[in-house]
C-alpha cells in the first residue's frame, strides 16, 4: 500500500528572483513522489494574500498563521496523509515561531516531510530556521534604514498617492485635474451639500479616481469623500506624513486648498459633529445576529435627543432605539432592505419565536430521533471500519513474519532486510494510529445517551425561559441582568436572524447539546451534533 503524500506549495514577494514558481514548484514535488512511489491525495496552496485584521498581508515564510498551512497540519491530526513534499525546507518556513507549528504537528503524529531541492533533517532544522530568521530580520532592517534615510532627506517614499497629487521619482506632485476635483468637494462642503449629494455629483461628472490593487465595488464610496476630508489640514499646509519604525515624517508637497477655504471647513467641520450625548449606548439584544438581504450586520443605536427647527438639540420624552442596515450606498441596496427597523418590534418577535422554539420541544424531538438515526449509521460504519484494519494488520503482521522468514532461509543481506522491515513497520504503525482513533470514536458513541441529552437540554432550558419571562426587575441594574440572561439565550441559540422588507424575522435557531468536549470526538458527525430549526 502506497504511502498517502501530500505536497505543500508557496510563493510570496521574499521569493521574488527565485525560480521557484507554483507549477515548478509542483512539478518538482510530484517528480518526487514517483520517484519514492508515494500517492499525492492533495495540493495546498498558499500563494495569494489573505486578510489579518484590517490589512492583506503575503504568505510570508516567517508567518504561521498562513491558512493554508493551518488547514494542511488540521488535516496531518485527522490521519489525511503520512508524507508533506515540498520544494524547500524555506517554503514550509522561514523563521522559529513558524518551524515550531511545523514541527510539532509532524512530530506528534509522525508525518514524514520530503524535499525536492534539498535533504530535510529535523535535528538541524531549527538551527536552519534561525539561520532564516537572522536573515530576514537583516533584510527587514537594512530596508527600513534605506527608507528612513530618503525620508530624512525629504524624498517620497512609495505608497498609495493622496488624492490630488501623484508621485514622480522621490518628488510628489500636484495631479492638476484631481486637484481641481478636490476644491470643488470642499467648495459643495462648505456650502452644506449632503455627502450623499457630493457623491452622486462626482458619479455624474465621471470625476476621475486613484487607481487601486483592489477592484473598486463602487464609483466614489462615501469612505474615499471621508479620507479627502481628513486630510484637509495636508492640503492646505502642504505636507505628506510618513510614519516609519515610530518616526514621523513630513515631506513638503504644493499646497491645493487656500487658508481661508481650509478654516471655513474645519469651522463648520466641528459645527457639524454629533454631541455624544445625543446618542447613547443601549442594552441590544440581536447585535451580531440581525441581517438582511445586503448581508450585512445591523448595527443599533438609541437617539436620546432630536433636531428641532431651530437646529437645537432638544432631549425626547422618550429615547428611541433603532436596528439599521449598515449599507451606506443606495444602489447597493436590494428593495428587500427595510434598512431600519425598531428595537422593540425586532427583539419582540425574535424572543417570541424563541420561546415557540423552547416550549414546543417535539422540534427538538424530531430532530433528535434523526440525529440517533445517523448516528446508529455511524456507529455500524466504523465498526466495519475498524474490523477492515484488524484484517489489513493481520495481513501486515504475515507479511512481516514471511519476510523474517526468508531471511533466516536465504540469509538476505542486512540492508536489504532492514528496508524491508521499516517499510513494513511504517504501514502497521499507520494502522495502528488509525485503529485507536477508531476505537476512541467507537466508545465515545456507544456511551452517548442522545435522546436523554435533549430531554435534560429541553427542560433547562425551558426553565430558564419561563423565569425569565416571570421576571419582575424594579432597578435598573436587575433590568440589566435579565437583559444579560436574555442576551446569553439568543447567542447561543440564535444562528441567524434575517429581516425581509416587511420587517418580517426569518430566525434559524441551532440546539447545542453536546458539550465542546464532545463535539471535538465526533469531528465527522453532521452538524458537528447541533440541531438546527428554522421559524
Amino acid at each position: 500500500m502506497a504511502q498517502r503524500a501530500v505536497i505543500y506549495i508557496r510563493t510570496s514577494s521574499e521569493t521574488q528572483g527565485e525560480k521557484s514558481s507554483p507549477a515548478e514548484q509542483e512539478a518538482d514535488c510530484r517528480h518526487l513522489a514517483h520517484e519514492k512511489g508515494l500517492q499525492v491525495v492533495c495540493v495546498y496552496r498558499d500563494v495569494e494574500k489573505y486578510r489579518v485584521g484590517n490589512r492583506l498581508v503575503e504568505p510570508s515564510g516567517s508567518r504561521s498563521d498562513r491558512p493554508v498551512l493551518q488547514a494542511m497540519l488540521n488535516d496531518a491530526t485527522r490521519d489525511k496523509f503520512d508524507v508533506i513534499l515540498a520544494w524547500r525546507e524555506d517554503r514550509l518556513y522561514r523563521g522559529i515561531r513558524a518551524m515550531l507549528t511545523v514541527l510539532e504537528t509532524v512530530q506528534d503524529y509522525k508525518i514524514e516531510i520530503l524535499l525536492a531541492k534539498e535533504n530535510f533533517d529535523a535535528q538541524i532544522a531549527p538551527i536552519r530556521a534561525w539561520v532564516a530568521q537572522m536573515e530576514l530580520d537583516g533584510m527587514k532592517e537594512r530596508m527600513e534604514m534605506g527608507v528612513i534615510a530618503r525620508l530624512k532627506a525629504g524624498k517620497a517614499n512609495t505608497g498609495q498617492n493622496r488624492y490630488g497629487y501623484i508621485r514622480i521619482g522621490e518628488q510628489i506632485h500636484i495631479q492638476k485635474e484631481e486637484a481641481q476635483w478636490v476644491r470643488q468637494i470642499f467648495t459643495w462642503y462648505i456650502q452644506k451639500t449632503p455627502l450623499n449629494q457630493i457623491r452622486k455629483r462626482l458619479i455624474a461628472a465621471n470625476a476621475p479616481q486613484k487607481g487601486s490593487s483592489i477592484s473598486r465595488h463602487i464609483q466614489w464610496s462615501r469612505s474615499s469623500i471621508q479620507a479627502i476630508f481628513k486630510s484637509a489640514r495636508e492640503y492646505a499646509y502642504g505636507f505628506k506624513t510618513y510614519s516609519r519604525a515610530g518616526q514621523t515624517f513630513q515631506i513638503p508637497v504644493s499646497p491645493i486648498l487656500d487658508m481661508s477655504t481650509y478654516e471655513l471647513f474645519v469651522k463648520m467641520r466641528e459645527e457639524n459633529k454629533t454631541h455624544p450625548k445625543h446618542r447613547r449606548q443601549n442594552d441590544y439584544l440581536l447585535s451580531g445576529h440581525l441581517k438582511c438581504a445586503c448581508n450585512l450586520t445591523w448595527r443599533a443605536r438609541t437617539a436620546t435627543h432630536r433636531n428641532s427647527r431651530k437646529g437645537e438639540w432638544v432631549e425626547r420624552k422618550t429615547p428611541i432605539s433603532t436596528y439599521f442596515c449598515p449599507q451606506p450606498h443606495k444602489e447597493l441596496r436590494p428593495p428587500e432592505c427595510p434598512k431600519s427597523v425598531s428595537a422593540k418590534q425586532a427583539e419582540t418577535q425574535v424572543w417570541k419565536k424563541l420561546y415557540e422554539f423552547a416550549m414546543n420541544p417535539e422540534f427538538l424531538h424530531a430532530q433528535a430521533r434523526d440525529l440517533v438515526k445517523l448516528l446508529q449509521q455511524r456507529y455500524e460504519y466504523l465498526q466495519k471500519d475498524r474490523g477492515q484494519i484488524l484484517e489489513e494488520l493481520d495481513k501486515e503482521s504475515a507479511k512481516r513474519q514471511q519476510v523474517i522468514t526468508e531471511a533466516r532461509i536465504k540469509m538476505r543481506a542486512d540492508a536489504i532486510f532492514d528496508a524491508r522491515m521499516r517499510e513494513l513497520y511504517t504501514v502497521e504503525e499507520r494502522l495502528k494510529r488509525r485503529l485507536t482513533a477508531l476505537e476512541q470514536e467507537i466508545d465515545t458513541y456507544a456511551r452517548l445517551d442522545w435522546e436523554e441529552k435533549v430531554k435534560g437540554y429541553v427542560a433547562d432550558l425551558q426553565a430558564g425561559i419561563e423565569e425569565l419571562n416571570n421576571a419582575n426587575p424594579k432597578t435598573l441594574e436587575e433590568l440589566h441582568l435579565v437583559f444579560l440572561l436574555k442576551k446569553q439565550l439568543v447567542d447561543e441559540l440564535v444562528a441567524e436572524a434575517m429581516i425581509d422588507g416587511k420587517r418580517d424575522i426569518q430566525v434559524e435557531f441551532r440546539a447545542k447539546i453536546m458539550d465542546q468536549e464532545l463535539r471535538k470526538k465526533l469531528l465527522d458527525f453532521p452538524n458537528g451534533g447541533e440541531i438546527v430549526v428554522q421559524l
